[in-house]
């Protein structure tokens, strides 16, 4: 018989996240990390905002091809112009054309993506009335259409904090979700996501704490890490709530 046994982390919510790394402690719990936020958009006496971003898209890389897409097109359609002397029938110059026209496109795609795609996706936490409101876009494959918007409300008491980490190419990092349980088990009817760091999931205990803290009542600091709005987010700001939901999360029952 051994003497000492080592027993791995089990995940106590069914059925468990996609690569599992940490189960938080529930939310009415006293928590083990101190409190931060690495943004916050708006904190008062009733409820919390704070913002939710990406890192699936390069949004710099996006600007910087389709520039230089642009570049490129108007350098080929010159170049196939100024060989044509030597062709009969223009058929360099049309092939210039088209080649031009069909990059000039694709620079243009990667310009809608920077300029029109949504990219703040906000979560409100209401203290008084004890509820999570999370605001989602539905993604499209055409950026500059409008995107579909979905609100959603949950009992905050419901919600529980894990930990995953993704090893997809483009959304590479660890992730907070807050699941949601059917009250008073571990049955997990939803989840949605909270917050992503690449390197490091400290922070993001660090956050859950902070929204824990926040919904029991409790003082935390207005100082998140970084101030100011993200540049990821720019230009593109995101939809406005529906008039009662907007009255709903931001006051008092």
């Amino acid at each position: 018989m051994p003497l000492f046994t080592m027993d791995e982390p089990q995940p106590r919510l069914n059925p468990p996240i996609k690569n599992w790394r940490e189960d938080l402690p529930e939310n009415h719990e006293p928590q083990l990390v101190p409190p931060q936020l690495r943004w916050l958009t708006t904190l008062n006496g009733t409820y919390l905002e704070i913002p939710r971003y990406s890192t699936e898209i390069i949004w710099g890389g996006m600007l910087f091809s389709g520039i230089l897409a642009c570049i490129f097109a108007f350098i080929f359609g010159v170049f196939s112009f100024a060989i044509q002397d030597g062709y009969k029938d223009y058929v360099m110059t049309a092939i210039g054309l088209v080649g031009a026209l069909g990059i000039f496109g694709l620079a243009l795609f990667f310009l809608k993506v920077y300029f029109f795609q949504p990219r703040e996706q906000p979560i409100r936490l209401n203290r008084k009335r004890q509820k999570i409101y999370i605001f989602e876009y539905k993604h499209t494959f055409f950026p500059w259409l409008k995107w579909p918007v979905t609100i959603r409300s949950y009992n905050w008491a419901d919600v529980r904090g894990e930990i995953r980490y993704s090893s997809d190419r483009y959304n590479m990092g660890f992730q907070l979700f807050g699941s949601v349980c059917e009250p008073g088990t571990n049955k997990v009817v939803t989840r949605f996501l909270i917050a992503k760091e690449r390197s490091s999931q400290e922070m993001l205990c660090q956050i859950w704490s902070y929204l824990s803290v926040y919904m029991q009542h409790d003082s935390v600091t207005a100082d998140p890490v970084e101030t100011g709005r993200p540049d990821d987010w720019c230009p593109r700001k995101a939809d406005r709530w529906p008039e009662d939901m907007e009255r709903e999360s931001t006051t008092a029952p």
